[in-house]
């Protein structure tokens, strides 16, 4: 959030009162009859008392000098948080390039009776219309998540990390989500809705158009303006809830779509600058998708990356 952005939302530039109307001000807060003086608040330090009461949570009334009126600010709700990311993605440019590629890593993290492991692999994918898809995933590391699974780990006798670790191979299919090429899917909410349950004969449309939807946003070259459409597509399924303040296993925080409970809760989490994907991940950080970059490139893949 931009606090100068805020401040002029919460305190709207108004002339500076003069010597009469600070004077009938400050009687009309302490009461004429009593008599009694009171400090009167500079008009920055009720700025900054409106931001940090915005930024705490909540609203705040705050009395504008001169009157007596009150602005009350609020803070957004998670819902107009996911709006205005949506639409500062879908006013970008869909962007050039001979490819467009995705920089992930992918995050498992395993418990044991004391421990916790985490393992990482780093993922990138490269689309071309003509040539197709290429892939190149790295070598997996894993490590114990806390300094206390650490210790666990050496009191359990240091076993092998990578028990079950993920793999290090590609098993990369494109999916036939649509029947249209991503690049030239609808860019208005329902239209891109009818077009994607077009291509699906599920009974549970709802949990097609969750599931389809993580991969649209992971790994085609779907347009900026789609994209934030997906985002307006799935805050209206049922069952999905428009979550403020969500902390992907990296620590960035943003506006998430969620859909599940508990342990089967999955998400999909925004940054709430650009509009970009930050993440997809489950059950509160037990496996994730870490985007790192997305968008279109001249530089070609390493001829050593797999074919699609």
């Amino acid at each position: 959030m931009k606090e100068f952005q805020l401040i002029d939302e919460v305190m709207p530039q108004v002339p500076p009162a003069g010597y009469a109307a600070m004077t009938a001000a400050r009687a009309r807060m302490t009461g004429a009859a009593r008599r009694r003086r009171r400090p009167v608040w500079p008009k920055v330090t009720l700025a900054a008392a409106a931001v940090g009461a915005v930024l705490a949570g909540g609203f705040v009334a705050v009395p504008l000098l001169g009157g007596t009126g009150v602005q009350t600010a609020t803070i957004p709700r998670a819902d107009a948080v996911l709006d205005a990311a949506a639409d500062r993605l879908a006013a970008q440019r869909p962007g050039t390039g001979a490819w467009w590629r995705r920089e992930m890593t992918q995050v498992l993290r395993t418990k044991t009776a004391t421990y916790t492991v985490e393992q990482r692999v780093r993922d990138v994918l490269w689309a071309n219309r003509d040539l197709g898809y290429r892939t190149r995933r790295g070598s997996v590391s894993a490590k114990p998540l806390t300094p206390a699974d650490a210790q666990a780990w050496k009191a359990a006798g240091s076993p092998d990390l990578c028990d079950g670790c993920l793999s290090g191979k590609t098993y990369f299919t494109p999916l036939k989500l649509t029947r249209k090429p991503v690049t030239e899917l609808p860019a208005e909410p329902q239209a891109l809705k009818a077009e994607m349950l077009a291509a699906s004969d599920e009974e549970a449309p709802e949990a097609w158009l969750w599931g389809a939807s993580k991969w649209l946003l992971l790994d085609v070259e779907s347009t900026p303006a789609t994209r934030a459409a997906l985002y307006r597509v799935l805050a209206g399924l049922p069952g999905v809830r428009v979550e403020n303040d969500v902390t992907d296993v990296d620590g960035r925080t943003g506006v998430a779509l969620t859909y599940g409970q508990a342990s089967n809760r999955q998400q999909i989490i925004i940054d709430r600058d650009s509009g970009q994907l930050l993440a997809v991940q489950e059950a509160g950080g037990s496996s994730a998708y870490v985007v790192e970059r997305l968008g279109w490139t001249d530089d070609p893949p390493p001829k050593q990356s797999t074919s699609s």
